[in-house]
C-alpha cells in the first residue's frame, strides 16, 4: 500500500436536498429533491411500475474484451474528448443510464468495468458468491488496462456495500478496498466513489402496488427507515485514505433524515431490492454532472 494514502482525506461532495414533490418534466425523479431547484407540484404516479420495472433491461453498450478476463462495456458520446472508466460490482452498473447522462454532457466515453459479486477491492467476497475466487485476479486485470492506457485519468467506482465477504467484520474490506485504491495508476488523476445507495425491503414493491391501486402517495407510504435502507460504506470509507478519491454522495436526492423513499419525482428508484432502475439512474445524471464540476 502506497504510503501518501494515510495522510490524505477524501472531499466528500455532498449535494442538499428538499422536500419530496414533483411535476413531470423538469421536477420528475431526482430533481423533485433538488435543493436548488424548489420544486412545489406533486405527483402520485409511478412510473415504471413495479412489474414494469423487473422486465426492463438495463442502458444499452457495447461490450469488448479489453485486458486478460476483463471486459469493458462501452456507451457515451459518439464523438468522445476523453474516454473515463466505471468500476465496481452491479452496483456500478446500476448508475450506467446515469453516466451516460454525464458522458453525453461533458463528451466521454464511458468504459465499464462491473463484474457481478465483484467490487473493486482486493478483499475477496465469501465463498457463497458467484465467481469469489476470480475477483481479485479480474480487479488486477482491470488495474493492468488501467496502467496501459493512461489516457484514462478519471475513474469512478461504485460497490455493494453490504455484499458478502470472505471475512466478517468491516475492516476487512475496508482494508480491501485501501489496497485496491492505491493500485490504481498514477496516471488516474482522479478517483470519484459513487456512495452505495440505500435499499428497499422485500416488501416495498407489493406496498407500491397497493399505493398503486389507491392512488395514494407510494414514495410516503412506502418509505424505509433511513437506518434499515442506508448502511455504512466501506468504499467510502477507503476513500477517506486515498489523496486523489472524492466522495459523491447522491443519498438526500434518496432519502431523508428519517426515511429513504421508494418512489421519488414520480419515478421508481429500485428495479429490485438493491438495483436502481435506469430510469432513476438517469435522473441522477444531473447531479453527478454537478458533482464532478464542482470537484474542480
Amino acid at each position: 500500500m502506497r504510503g501518501a494514502l494515510a495522510t490524505a482525506v477524501a472531499i466528500t461532495l455532498m449535494v442538499l436536498a428538499a422536500p419530496a414533490g414533483a411535476a413531470p418534466s423538469k421536477c420528475a425523479g431526482a430533481a423533485a429533491r433538488d435543493a436548488e431547484q424548489r420544486c412545489a407540484a406533486t405527483t402520485k404516479s409511478v412510473s415504471p411500475t413495479p412489474d414494469e420495472a423487473v422486465l426492463t433491461p438495463n442502458v444499452a453498450c457495447t461490450r469488448t474484451a479489453v485486458a486478460g478476463p476483463a471486459e469493458a462495456c462501452a456507451y457515451g458520446a459518439k464523438d468522445p474528448v476523453a474516454t473515463v472508466a466505471l468500476l465496481g460490482d452491479s452496483h456500478a452498473a446500476h448508475w450506467r443510464a446515469g453516466l451516460e447522462a454525464v458522458a453525453k454532457a461533458k463528451r466521454w466515453r464511458v468504459l465499464e468495468f462491473a463484474r457481478p459479486h465483484c467490487p473493486f477491492s482486493f478483499a475477496t467476497p465469501a465463498p457463497s458468491q458467484a465467481g469469489a475466487d476470480e475477483c481479485v485476479a479480474y480487479n488486477q486485470s482491470v488495474l493492468h488496462f488501467l496502467g496501459s492506457h493512461p489516457s484514462v485519468s478519471t475513474v469512478f467506482i461504485s460497490n455493494n456495500a453490504r455484499l458478502e465477504m470472505a471475512e466478517k467484520g468491516r475492516a476487512y474490506r475496508v482494508q480491501g478496498d485501501t489496497e485496491a485504491l492505491a493500485w490504481i495508476p498514477a496516471s488516474v488523476q482522479r478517483i470519484f466513489v459513487l456512495r452505495d445507495t440505500p435499499t428497499a425491503l422485500v416488501a416495498t414493491p407489493d406496498c407500491i402496488r397497493g399505493a398503486i391501486r389507491r392512488k395514494a402517495d407510494a414514495g410516503a407510504r412506502c418509505a424505509v427507515p433511513r437506518p434499515r435502507a442506508l448502511v455504512t460504506d466501506p468504499t467510502v470509507l477507503a476513500a477517506a485514505r486515498a489523496p486523489r478519491a472524492r466522495v459523491i454522495d447522491l443519498t438526500p436526492f434518496f432519502c431523508s433524515s428519517k426515511a429513504c423513499f421508494p418512489v421519488v419525482g414520480g419515478v421508481l428508484v429500485h428495479k429490485d431490492q438493491d438495483h436502481l432502475t435506469q430510469d432513476f439512474s438517469a435522473s441522477l445524471g444531473p447531479y453527478i454532472t454537478r458533482a464532478v464540476d464542482r470537484a474542480g
